[in-house]
């Protein structure tokens, strides 16, 4: 069995080995990255987006059926499916339970 004082010494010698300021200092190249150009002033005007490409456009009442009635059906499918996933999980569990309640030598523990 390891005693303590070598759990300790491998404690000590990987604290060593490791210096603590790995996850604290922003490594020098992340640094110069981080940096603004002189190239870009902060005050330049950014182009305007164009968004002529999104069509955009009221549905009709029957289009909104349909696309209610097509997410419903989605919305279903996941709700089964999570459903029967959990079952199959939980399968385990009730077998257990199923062996704890109905088992014949329930309580019968002679010491």
């Amino acid at each position: 069995m390891i005693s303590r004082s070598w759990i300790l010494i491998a404690i000590a010698v990987l604290a060593v080995s490791f210096p603590s300021t790995w996850g604290f200092a922003p490594r020098p190249a992340l640094q110069r990255a981080a940096t603004i150009s002189p190239a870009q002033p902060l005050y330049a005007k950014k182009p305007k987006e164009d968004l002529s490409y999104i069509e955009t456009r009221d549905m009709t009442r029957e289009e909104m059926e349909e696309v209610n009635k097509k997410n419903e059906d989605i919305m279903n499918a996941e709700l089964a499916g999570m459903t029967i996933f959990s079952l199959i999980l939980s399968i385990p569990m009730l077998y257990l339970v199923w062996v704890g309640f109905f088992s014949e030598t329930a309580g019968d523990f002679d010491m």
